[in-house]
């Protein structure tokens, strides 16, 4: 069984919404939490008091972060957030097609976009968030590449043969 994440030191980021990570493995996370304000109605209250969200620490010996109001976060989803945010890049593509062995116009249907955007997001330092979305999931389940999946058979180049009758 895999170990919960935990988190060694946090602090606020530069940028509004964001904290920075220290894990206890020694890794470190800059994660954006805008969608958390936004949408949570308990963490809405920060929209009202900014600079309350900067008055944030470890708590529950790193398995969640804290703030003064008595808000908390688990460090799980927190990690989960961390690896959502991940650019992903041409190479985790390449990756994915190799371990699927799928070719340029099976994986051009799966993100419903031509054989020319696939090679060009192979060579790409971060993917689309849509494709990274899309490529997240299928990695993280099989049953989401086995959904949409479907075989593309390569035709020949060049003109048909003539065949020899007698």
């Amino acid at each position: 069984m895999d170990e919960l994440p935990r988190v060694k030191q946090v602090s606020a980021g530069k940028r509004p919404w964001s904290v920075n990570v220290r894990w206890k493995d020694g890794s470190e996370s800059h994660i954006d939490l805008t969608g958390l304000i936004h949408r949570s109605r308990h963490f809405r209250r920060f929209l009202q008091e900014p600079l309350a969200f900067r008055k944030i620490k470890v708590v529950d010996w790193g398995a969640a972060i804290g703030w003064e109001n008595g808000l908390d976060y688990s460090a799980d989803t927190l990690r989960t957030i961390a690896d959502e945010q991940r650019p992903l890049s041409g190479v985790d593509l390449l990756a994915f097609e190799a371990k699927h062995n799928l070719n340029s116009a099976e994986t051009a249907n799966l993100f419903d976009v031509s054989e020319r955007t696939i090679r060009e997001y192979r060579s790409a330092e971060i993917l689309p968030q849509p494709v990274a979305l899309a490529l997240r999931a299928m990695l993280a389940n099989s049953a989401v590449l086995d959904a949409h999946y479907r075989p593309a058979v390569r035709r020949p180049r060049g003109r048909p043969k003539k065949s020899i009758s007698g």
